[in-house]
């Protein structure tokens, strides 16, 4: 008898034939137990298995998925009532990194890895290896070394390296702006609901029970957060796209495209206005300035500083508008030394100083400076805190670590602006990168008023644009003589 010990081809087949049939035996039987927990699983299990195959092929889709689930990050996290929803993001970006060496290994000329080392990156591993010394900090605890790997030195990088590896054609810039438009309509729209009809039990929840009523229910009139995590994010993140999508409505030549940015643009505006954040007006203005100067076009030139000087002057120097209480509000950031909450974070930060001469490395990440707080005849032990995100990472790594993120910042946007200068020829991506690149200023400046800019989605988003600007010559050399605009693409 000759029995061969390698299973025929039909022997092999077998299992993926009764897949199926055991996939329905499965179902049946949880239905008739009424676990309706695996029927669903039992379910679903074949769009997920599909959704996986889907994505290791296609890197970019998920990245553009990573961008949504990070914009509604909070607002999951709200309405779910589930916490540690965070280790989410960090799967997803491991899944996008395999998704990315699949692809990179079957069709080489669809990733670019080379386009990952970059200013952007480069200058980040700086900062990841001041971080690993802040863990020889005596006064970081087990808390912060792991919030150091994650937040700090893996999550950031990660997201670096594949923005700059996925962001890299006119395409995908057209693709990501219209995706953060479609995002910004979704929170505009629970804007108007929260204006017009009142907060859900779920608001209701964070403002009268966790006191975030506090701060956002307050004298000069309420201050809307939407679906971000408070009205903070929310302003600066109405600030990007009213900055972003003005500048480059106004400079797309596809009309439809030009008039949606223009919408989302005026949608940032009015949700910036109804915020309450006085901080983030810094955004559009610092934006403008520098767009004027990257603009390299005489009449943009003089557009943009007009508009710029004409706003500055209606908020700082009139009192146009004061009968409605978010112009009122906003005006009070022209005039911060009147403003009591800002002289007592002057008065905070003195004391930040003097506690940290004593400790140039900072008091450890995830660390806060303690503080005795009177209330009358007693003392309350508190923290003095970190009104900001500048002044948090002074407080966490010292005068040190705040500098050296500054640098890093300064050389980043540098090296920006010298590629929308000099190196891109195309004038409509000359222009959109430079909106990016004036955005992503006026948000790292924004961090000295906010905490925004260490927050999702605000990080996403700044990164986000700053690769597309590190791609700004291979986006160049993708543009032919014809094309007009990367919108158009």
């Amino acid at each position: 008898m000759n029995i061969s010990l390698i299973p025929s081809r039909q022997s092999l087949r077998l299992p993926v034939y009764w897949l199926p049939v055991a996939a329905l035996i499965g179902l049946v039987c949880a239905i008739v137990c009424q676990n309706l927990t695996a029927a669903a699983i039992i379910t679903l299990l074949p769009v997920g298995m599909a959704a996986i195959g889907y994505g290791l092929l296609n890197p970019r889709v998920c990245y553009m998925f990573y961008a949504v689930y990070v914009y509604y990050f909070i607002a999951i996290m709200r309405y779910s009532g589930i916490t540690g929803l965070s280790v989410v993001l960090d799967i997803l970006l491991l899944f996008i990194m395999i998704s990315i060496g699949f692809s990179a290994r079957r069709n080489k000329d669809t990733i670019r890895l080379k386009n990952a080392v970059n200013t952007l990156t480069v200058s980040y591993a700086i900062w990841i290896a001041f971080v690993l010394l802040q863990f020889l900090n005596p006064g970081i605890h087990a808390e912060g070394i792991v919030e150091g790997l994650r937040r700090w030195i893996l999550g950031p990088f990660f997201i670096y390296i594949i923005a700059s590896m996925l962001s890299d054609s006119p395409r995908m810039l057209r693709n990501g702006l219209v995706l953060w438009g479609i995002l910004t309509i979704t929170v505009f729209l629970k804007l108007l609901w929260q204006r017009f009809y009142g907060f859900d039990n779920a608001e209701n929840y964070l403002l009268y029970v966790q006191g975030m009523a506090r701060t956002h229910i307050i004298s000069s009139g309420i201050r809307y957060f939407s679906l971000l995590s408070d009205a903070a994010n929310f302003g600066t993140n109405m600030a990007m796209v009213a900055t972003v999508f003005s500048l480059v409505g106004f400079n797309t030549r596809n009309r439809k495209l030009a008039i949606f940015y223009l919408a989302v643009a005026v949608m940032g505006v009015i949700g910036t206005l109804l915020s309450g954040t006085r901080g983030a007006l810094v955004i559009p203005f610092s934006g403008l300035i520098l767009f004027s100067l990257l603009s390299k076009n005489i009449k943009v030139f003089f557009t943009t500083a007009t508009l710029g000087i004409t706003l500055f002057a209606l908020l700082a120097l009139t009192n146009l508008g004061n009968s409605n209480l978010s112009i009122r509000r906003a005006r009070t950031a022209f005039h911060p030394t009147q403003d009591r909450s800002y002289n007592v974070r002057l008065e905070n930060r003195k004391e930040i100083a003097n506690y940290l001469q004593d400790h140039p490395w900072g008091v450890g990440i995830s660390e806060d400076i303690p503080k005795l707080w009177q209330e009358g005849d007693t003392y309350t032990e508190g923290t003095l805190p970190a009104d900001s995100y500048m002044v948090s990472i002074w407080i966490q790594t010292g005068p040190i670590g705040v500098i050296l993120y500054l640098l890093i910042n300064a050389v980043v946007l540098l090296h920006g602006c010298y590629i929308v200068l000099f190196q891109i020829k195309d004038k409509q991506l000359r222009l959109t990168l430079a909106a990016l690149t004036c955005t992503a200023f006026g948000t790292i400046i924004s961090g000295y008023a906010a905490y925004t800019p260490g927050m999702p989605p605000t990080n996403f988003l700044t990164g986000a644009m700053l690769a597309f600007v590190m791609n700004g010559r291979y986006l160049d050399r993708q543009m032919t003589p014809s094309s007009s605009s990367p919108s158009n693409k």
